[in-house]
């Protein structure tokens, strides 16, 4: 694959970088890091569903493929109708072979802010597609971590978009507009178009008119409830995507760091400040997992989830009782706020406002009770690694010091 080879050279360019600054920024990119992530997934997938289908499956196999589709945006579409049919192994290799030629093709734009100087114009092969994991329509290129993306403005867009990095600058020869991509006031954190849900897949939609000055409210009341909370949104999260369907949850994925795909649906500034932390707990635990896997687990045990109200395998608990933790303590700030600075801050409170606060607050401390008492067997049964122990550890303190009324400290580590 010819573009597979041209993305495989421009990455071992950046990797030459000589500079530690640069080479620090590469390593530290939520899109690269992305990138990296997906395709070992998708060839973890790919793999698995041709064991499938050369008749050396075994119910374990069949599972882990289903482990791994499970963290996709693609579970509707490879499994339609709800259950694992003859046909799975064949849709998920269809499709494992499309995506890891999409991230392919992908590479050169999302590499593009790292490319290291050079006296000599360097090809830079572009490709315009619709990404729903990113909010962008098919008629623009976002330009890595950039707030800047490439509009086409001649009817129908090419596939690819031929360009050249000449001297740090990018030369295009088509008709094209370079324009600044929406952001949240006063951060560098891009706002996209809504994503739309359809059949069998999700669709990039229109933006969402003003959700950016309301994102911009809404992280303003988690700075000023929660200082070390609102600097945790600006250092993990990049990137919101607005979901704006009724009965649809925000959301995250460990394949997508930094991303954050918000119901802007409910849309009130609690809902949002909430939504916005909550994500970035997500982000943060999905970092953690990346460093050191925190869970011996495969995916065999479920617990009951007393947040969806089902089954949910162990990391699943994991995640609700670190990231409800976020929620319950954001609340209880929420409503030591003094009232002069609320108003100063144009925040307003009424008694419904802070009785939902304070019911929201003790629920989400009862809900991790459960879970950590489920994660307390676990650990007993020898399904948490030494990391996960001590993370297990941090998260009973802290929601010991929260039934207690004791607030983190205004450190990382006392965030968790």
């Amino acid at each position: 694959m010819p573009a597979a080879r041209r993305s495989v050279d421009l990455l071992r360019a950046c990797l030459r970088r000589n500079d530690e600054e640069g080479r620090r920024r590469l390593f530290g990119s939520p899109a690269v890091g992305g990138w990296i992530q997906d395709v070992i997934l998708w060839i973890s997938a790919r793999d698995l569903a041709d064991t499938i289908l050369t008749k050396r499956s075994t119910p374990e196999i069949r599972d882990a493929l289903f482990e791994r589709i499970a963290r996709t945006e693609y579970l509707v579409e490879l499994v339609p109708s709800g259950r694992l049919d003859p046909g799975f192994a064949s849709r998920v290799r269809k499709r494992a072979l499309r995506s890891l030629w999409e991230r392919m093709t992908d590479l050169p734009r999302i590499l593009l802010p790292h490319f290291p100087p050079s006296p000599e114009p360097l090809e830079i092969p572009l490709f315009f597609r619709e990404v729903p994991e990113e909010g962008c329509p098919p008629d623009r290129i976002r330009l890595g971590e950039s707030p800047l993306w490439i509009v086409w403005k001649g009817g129908t867009p090419p596939m690819a978009l031929k360009t050249h990095l000449v001297n740090g600058s990018l030369v295009i020869s088509a008709p094209v507009n370079v324009e600044p991509h929406e952001t949240i006031p006063g951060t560098g954190i891009l706002v996209t178009h809504r994503l739309v849900s359809h059949p069998r897949c999700l669709k990039v939609g229109p933006p969402v008119s003003g959700l950016a000055p309301r994102l911009a409210r809404a992280l303003a009341l988690a700075e000023r409830a929660w200082p070390r909370g609102g600097k945790e949104i600006r250092e993990r999260t990049w990137m919101v995507v607005p979901l704006s369907e009724r009965g649809t949850v925000s959301y995250s994925q460990m394949a997508r760091p930094g991303i954050s795909y918000i119901n802007v649906f409910r849309g009130s500034l609690l809902n949002l400040t909430d939504d916005l932390l909550h994500e970035t707990a997500h982000h943060r635990l999905h970092a953690l997992q990346e460093v050191e896997p925190l869970l011996r687990d495969g995916g065999d045990s479920v617990y009951f989830s007393p947040w969806r109200r089902t089954f949910r395998p162990l990391n699943g608990i994991l995640h609700g009782a670190f990231t409800f933790l976020y929620r319950s303590e954001l609340f209880r700030r929420i409503l030591r706020i003094p009232p002069g600075s609320r108003e100063a801050a144009g925040i307003t409170l009424n008694r419904r406002d802070r009785r939902w606060l304070e019911e929201e607050a003790a629920r989400e401390s009862a809900r991790c009770r459960a879970s950590l008492a489920d994660l307390d067997r676990a650990e007993s049964e020898g399904l948490l690694t030494d990391a996960g122990s001590d993370l297990l550890a941090r998260v009973r303190r802290r929601h010991r010091a929260l039934a207690a009324g004791r607030l983190s400290l205004e450190t990382l580590s006392g965030i968790l």
